[in-house]
């Protein structure tokens, strides 16, 4: 017997398995869900199948699949406009990516934050005609995107991602918000990539910063006013600023009207309300502003062009002194001479002008302001062009009677979005818009289409509030087989589908421009049938073709939920409340 010990090893711990390297798509997302986004709109392809197929696998952000890419577009437009955060859209190489072009120049002409992501072929592919490649020696989808962007760029490798990805976020979320567009090859979001993490405010600054010495001087002007107007912009509704510039408002007291992009930002059932000055505006901001009393005017946020100026109208000026701000400088004084400029943000402007003028107040200085003295403004039904259409008991239904019955079930919390056509004159005109509703419309591009679909993606950004879509026949043609995506995500959007059966403001421009001859190829020659459709499509569905009945149908459908259309079967021979520049705006030349 051996007396010789045998020292055995220890048994081997089991090794703990290789942690695998970040790849760039999970680099990509961390940052999305840092900047707070929690959907991409989108139709899944090919050559970017690696990044949808992450955003399926990944419990924080959820594909909403349209049926067009310029649906999904419009309903990121939507979801960045009323949530006022960064939106993400995505489309595939070719086609995939040209199809997101209107949506996003919508989203340009009127700065909302997209994070644009279109597919590519392979990087070792670049350059030999692979299918659907879309670089400078091909179809250059980045130079497409370039001019209704703040910056388009392919990535080509893996270690450029993250540079481009946070120089795209700073841009679109600092200064002007603004879409910005990521050209990405298929092969690349696979690839390792360790990389540095940059929390987004050590990449994004704010933009707060102004001249405290123009504040000063612009309170020092309004408060010397006799008759002070504000102009609100859309900027405003950008800067999340409404409650300041009402309290400024009010200290004075001045009046106040806004342009056709900012309907409500003001509620137009303030009785220091002007309503809209512009096109298919209200006759007390046209006759306030454009004529001899106002001595001061501010606009705020307000880019002061063709559709809010009436063709940039020299009366527009004030007698002593214009303010105008604006966070771009290249808006300041581009159309008319400024007095005191102010740029910046508008709400830490707007904050800085009510502490300086809080200031003067306790310091014993008076408003100057005589509004108080002057005549009560117009309200309900005098307030309007055609006053006896919105009282009108004809059949088929004036298009001002239905949105007076609109009024009495509109929630007071309620979105309401406008597209572009007819509808969109008395929508803009006859609708009032309360203090805490909100109005949309996208009148810096003015595209058919987004009125539509955006508030599929703000019904998802304020699941709260009831989010409804004014709409006309026409707009329902052109994209409303993506009330589809409403209605098998279960989107509670409620579209009013106004039909008269033709491309209302093209007849009725026509007419005018042509000596009382319409474009016949304006009207439909077959009957449309848009609650028989969106029916088929699995919508809730009602026809409204009398006065009166509009509150039923509303009701009903704000107490189902869900998705649905009711269609109003109107007049198409009222004229909408045209205007002037409504024709320059609906593409004609003046003759």
């Amino acid at each position: 017997m051996s007396n010789t010990i045998s020292y055995l090893p220890p048994p081997r711990a089991p090794s703990a398995p290789p942690v695998a390297a970040p790849r760039v798509v999970d680099v990509f997302l961390k940052y999305l869900k840092a900047e707070g986004v929690r959907f991409v709109f989108g139709i899944p392809g090919g050559l970017l199948h690696p990044f949808f197929e992450a955003i399926e696998g990944d419990d924080d952000i959820s594909l909403i699949v349209s049926k067009h890419e310029e649906g999904a577009a419009f309903m990121a437009d939507g979801y960045a406009r009323v949530g006022r955060r960064l939106s993400v859209c995505a489309g595939t190489s070719g086609p995939g990516a040209t199809n997101l072009l209107t949506g996003v120049a919508c989203a340009f002409a009127d700065g909302v934050p997209l994070l644009v992501v279109s597919g590519q072929a392979a990087s070792h592919a670049l350059g030999k005609g692979a299918a659907q490649e879309t670089t400078r020696e091909d179809i250059d989808i980045v130079a497409m995107f370039r001019p209704i962007t703040k910056y388009s760029a392919m990535v080509t490798s893996p270690s450029a991602m993250a540079h481009h990805l946070r120089r795209a976020l700073r841009l679109a979320l600092t200064g002007r918000p603004g879409p910005v567009h990521l050209n990405v090859p298929v092969d690349i979001w696979d690839k390792p990539l360790v990389e540095e993490w940059f929390d987004p405010q050590t990449y994004r600054p704010e933009t707060t910063t102004f001249d405290r010495a123009a504040v000063t001087r612009a309170a020092e002007l309004l408060l010397a006013a006799k008759r002070p107007v504000i102009l609100v912009g859309s900027g405003v509704e950008i800067a999340g600023a409404r409650e300041h510039l009402r309290t400024l408002v009010e200290m004075f007291p001045a009046r106040v009207a806004t342009s056709p992009r900012a309907k409500g930002v003001f509620p137009e059932n303030h009785p220091l309300s002007l309503g809209v000055l512009g096109v298919a505006g209200h006759r007390a901001a046209r006759d306030t502003i454009m004529g001899s009393d106002v001595d001061v005017l501010f606009t705020v946020g307000a880019s002061l062009n063709e559709t809010t100026t009436m063709n940039w109208n020299p009366k527009l000026l004030p007698s002593r002194g214009l303010i105008q701000l604006d966070i771009d400088a290249d808006r300041i004084g581009r159309n008319y001479p400024v007095d005191v400029p102010l740029v910046g943000d508008a709400q830490s402007i707007l904050v800085e002008l009510v502490y300086h003028t809080h200031r003067k107040l306790r310091e014993g200085v008076k408003p100057e302001s005589t509004w108080a003295d002057a005549p009560p403004l117009p309200r309900w039904h005098s307030r309007y062009e055609d006053p006896a259409g919105r009282t009108s008991d004809n059949v088929p239904v004036h298009p001002a009677r239905w949105r007076v019955d609109l009024q009495e079930v509109l929630p007071e919390n309620a979105i309401v979005f406008s597209d572009i056509g007819g509808h969109m004159l008395f929508n803009l005109h006859h609708l009032s818009i309360g203090e805490r509703q909100r109005f949309v419309i996208n009148l810096g591009f003015g595209s058919m289409g987004h009125g539509t679909l955006a508030p599929i993606g703000a019904a998802l950004a304020e699941p709260s509030r009831p989010v409804f879509a004014i709409i006309g026949d026409g707009c329902f043609t052109m994209n409303g087989m993506d009330l589809l995506t409403a209605a098998e995500s279960d989107v509670p959007v409620i579209w009013i589908v106004e039909n008269n059966n033709m491309h209302g403001i093209t007849w009725h421009c026509s007419k005018i421009l042509s000596k009382g001859t319409p474009m016949r190829a304006a009207k439909y020659r077959r009957p449309l049938e848009v609650a028989a459709i969106a029916r088929a499509m699995g919508l809730s569905s009602w026809v409204v073709d009398s006065p009166g009945q509009i509150q039923g149908a509303v009701t009903e459908a704000l107490r189902r939920g869900g998705p649905a259309v009711i269609e109003v079967r109107v007049d198409g021979s009222v004229c909408p409340p045209l205007g002037d520049r409504a024709k320059s705006l609906a593409g004609f030349i003046e003759s």
